[in-house]
């Protein structure tokens, strides 16, 4: 669901959704996905790009302000990221 890579900027966090899962499913698997990864997020600023849904954008928004500089999303009609959360 998550693949991490990091450039120069940060670490872009790219999302791909599994097909066949209901809203509460997907929240849960991102949640233990992102428990696994929390630490080489951890005083980055991430760069979220990639399809979600509303209750998964939540969860990262959530977990992701405690243990990040910042976190941007990508908005593919703007073409471009916009910071939602920072410290």
């Amino acid at each position: 669901m998550f693949k991490v890579e990091k450039n120069t900027d940060g670490i872009i966090l790219r999302v791909e959704l599994p097909q066949g899962h209901t809203q509460g499913e997907l929240i849960e698997l991102a949640d233990r996905e992102l428990a696994g990864i929390e630490e080489s997020l951890h005083g980055s600023k991430v760069f979220i790009n990639g399809r979600l849904t509303t209750g998964m954008a939540l969860l990262l928004g959530h977990r992701l302000a405690h243990i990040c500089k910042a976190v941007y999303i990508y908005d593919p009609k703007e073409g471009q990221y916009f910071k939602a959360v920072w410290h």
